[in-house]
C-alpha cells in the first residue's frame, strides 16, 4: 500500500471540510448584503437556499457512494451521458470555484483596510482593490497554493484548526450582539411588513448576496471523495453535518445584525444600508471594541479556510477532467507522495491571479460564481435519474428517498433561479459556455462528420441554455410586458420540466459499470 491511501479523511475532517469551505468571507459580509435587499425576509432566502443545498448535497452523495472518484464533481455528467455533454457543466464547476480563491482574498484585504484607515488610499480606491492591496492578495493566494502543495495530510490538518475557530467566532458574535443590542422592531421597520420587498426579493437574494456562494462549500466534500474513509456513511454524513450547522451560524448571525441595528438606520429603508466591513463596523456601532478584534483576526483565517479547501477541489477538478480528456493530460499527474496534482495546482492559482486582477471586490465576484454555482447544480439532477435507469440497483449503497422527485424539483427551481439573475450578466455566461464547447468540439474533432456528432450528442443541452437565457429576458424587471412573478414561475417550470425529460431519456440498453475508483 503506498502512502497516498493512507491518508484517508475521516468524518470529522471531512466534515471540517465542508465548514470551512461554507464559512468562509460569506459570513463577514452576505448578512449585509441579503438585509440590504430583502430585509428582515432575509432569513427565508437563507433557509431555502440551505434547504435546496441540503436535497442537492444527498442526490451528489448517491452519485458519489457509486462513483467515489478524485474530482467528481467536475465529470459527473461526463459520466452519466458523454464528455461533450459534461463539458459546459465541468467548465462552469471549475471556473466557478476557482474564482473563490482570488475571492477570499479580496475580503481579507477589504476588512483589514479598516484596520489601517491611513492605509486605505494605498489598498482601496473606487470600491476595488489598488495595485497595493492586489499585491497583498496575490500574497494570499501565493500562501493558498503552498499549503495545497504538500498534499491532503497538510490540508486536512490546517482545515481542522481552522473549522473550529470558524464555528466559534461566529456563534459567539451573533450571541454577543444579540445580548447587547436587539430591536425586535426592525424586523417590521419597512412599511411595518417582515417582506417589504416581496418574494421576488427573497429569491433575488439567493443568488445575488452570496448564499450560493457560500453553501456551494459543501463540493469540496465531494472532491475529495476518493479520499474519504468509508465514503458510503461518511460522504452523506459529512455533508448534512456541514450543511446544517452553518445554516445554524447563519441564522443566528442574520438575526443578530437584522436586531442590532440602529432603527433610525431604516427609516429610509433597507436598500440605503452602506458598509464597507459590516461587521466590524456594527460591532463599533455597539461598542463592542474586543469582538471588533476578534473580527479583524477572523477575517484573516476564514477566508483562509475557504480559501484552501476551494484550492484543494478545484486542483482534483482539474485533474478528474485531464481523465476524463476534457483537458490535456498534462495535469493528471499526481504527486506519489502528496496525492495531488502540483500540475494542476499551479495553473488554477495562475488563473486565479487572472481573476484577482479581473474583478477586484468580493461583491463583483458574488453573482457571477452564484450563476456559475447554479448551471453547475444542474447536472445533478440529470445525472441521478440517468444512474437510476442505468446502474444495477445492487450497487446502490445510499440512496435518497424520492430521488427522482427530488431531481425534477432541483432541477426546475435552479433554473428558475438561473432565469432571474441580471440578463447581461446570464447572456455573456452562456456566451462564454459555448465558445468553450465550440473550442473543445473543434480541439476533438478530426473531420465535420466527427464534429456532427458531438454538436448532436449536446445539442438539446444547449438549446436548453437558450432557452433560459430567453426566459431571463422576460422575467420580472427585465422586459416591458412585465409579465407577474407567478406567470413567469409557472412558464419556466413548464419549459425546464420538459427539458428535464428529454435530456435524462436514456438508450433502452444503456448501462453503466461500476469501476473501482480512480485516485
Amino acid at each position: 500500500m503506498t502512502k497516498l491511501h493512507k491518508h484517508k479523511i475521516g468524518l470529522i475532517p471531512a466534515t471540517f471540510i465542508g465548514i470551512s469551505a461554507i464559512i468562509g468571507s460569506g459570513w463577514l459580509f452576505a448578512p449585509y448584503h441579503a438585509a440590504q435587499t430583502a430585509g428582515s425576509a432575509s432569513l427565508l432566502s437563507w433557509i431555502i437556499g440551505a434547504g435546496l443545498i441540503l436535497l442537492l448535497a444527498l442526490c451528489f452523495a448517491e452519485i458519489a457512494a457509486l462513483f467515489p472518484r478524485r474530482g467528481l464533481t467536475a465529470v459527473i455528467s461526463t459520466i452519466s451521458h458523454n464528455k461533450y455533454f459534461g463539458f459546459p457543466f465541468a467548465i462552469a464547476n471549475w471556473l466557478g470555484i476557482v474564482a473563490v480563491i482570488p475571492m477570499e482574498a479580496d475580503a481579507t484585504i477589504q476588512y483589514l483596510i479598516s484596520l489601517f484607515p491611513s492605509m486605505k488610499s494605498y489598498l482601496w480606491v473606487n470600491d476595488s482593490l489598488a495595485p497595493l492591496g492586489l499585491i497583498f492578495s496575490l500574497v494570499l493566494i501565493v500562501i493558498y497554493c503552498l499549503i495545497n502543495y504538500w498534499g491532503v495530510r497538510s490540508l486536512t490538518k490546517a482545515n481542522n484548526a481552522i473549522a473550529i475557530f470558524k464555528i466559534f467566532v461566529p456563534l459567539i458574535t451573533a450571541i454577543i450582539v444579540i445580548a447587547v443590542s436587539f430591536h425586535a422592531s426592525n424586523f417590521t421597520a419597512v412599511d411595518h411588513n417582515y417582506m417589504p420587498y416581496g418574494w421576488n426579493s427573497v429569491f433575488t437574494t439567493i443568488i445575488t448576496t452570496g448564499i450560493i456562494v457560500a453553501f456551494n462549500g459543501f463540493q469540496s466534500i465531494i472532491s475529495f471523495s476518493s479520499e474519504i474513509s468509508n465514503p458510503k456513511r461518511n460522504i452523506p454524513l459529512s455533508l448534512v453535518l456541514s450543511i446544517v450547522i452553518c445554516l445554524v451560524i447563519y441564522l443566528l448571525l442574520q438575526v443578530s445584525f437584522i436586531g442590532a441595528l440602529p432603527p433610525s438606520m431604516l427609516k429610509n429603508g433597507w436598500h440605503q444600508l452602506d458598509f464597507q466591513a459590516p461587521m466590524v463596523q456594527l460591532a463599533g456601532l455597539l461598542g463592542l471594541h474586543m469582538i471588533m478584534l476578534i473580527l479583524y483576526v477572523d477575517a484573516m483565517v476564514s477566508p483562509l479556510g475557504t480559501a484552501l479547501a476551494y484550492t484543494g477541489s478545484s486542483t482534483r477538478m482539474l485533474t478528474a477532467m485531464s481523465r476524463e480528456k476534457q483537458v490535456p493530460r498534462f495535469f493528471d499527474h499526481v504527486h506519489p507522495h502528496y496525492g495531488v496534482s502540483r500540475r494542476s495546482l499551479i495553473f488554477n492559482i495562475a488563473l486565479a491571479i487572472v481573476f484577482l486582477f479581473s474583478f477586484r471586490s468580493w461583491s463583483s465576484l458574488a453573482q457571477i460564481l452564484s450563476l456559475f454555482h447554479i448551471l453547475s447544480f444542474m447536472t445533478v439532477p440529470l445525472a441521478l435519474v440517468v444512474f437510476r435507469k442505468t446502474v444495477a440497483p445492487k450497487e446502490f449503497t445510499f440512496k435518497i428517498i424520492g430521488g427522482r422527485l427530488i431531481a425534477a424539483l432541483l432541477f426546475i427551481v435552479f433554473s428558475y433561479l438561473f432565469t432571474i439573475g441580471h440578463f447581461s450578466i446570464v447572456f455573456e455566461l452562456i456566451l462564454l459556455i459555448t465558445i468553450f464547447q465550440a473550442v473543445f468540439i473543434a480541439l476533438q474533432s478530426s473531420s465535420l462528420q466527427s464534429a456532427g456528432c458531438a454538436i448532436k450528442k449536446c445539442g438539446l443541452l444547449f438549446l436548453y441554455f437558450y432557452a433560459l437565457t430567453i426566459l431571463c429576458w422576460f422575467s420580472p424587471g427585465h422586459h416591458k410586458l412585465q409579465m407577474s412573478e407567478g406567470n413567469f414561475f409557472i412558464l419556466t417550470a413548464i419549459v425546464a420540466a420538459l427539458f428535464f425529460f428529454a435530456l435524462t431519456r436514456t438508450r433502452a440498453d444503456a448501462k453503466h459499470e461500476i469501476t473501482a475508483p480512480a485516485t
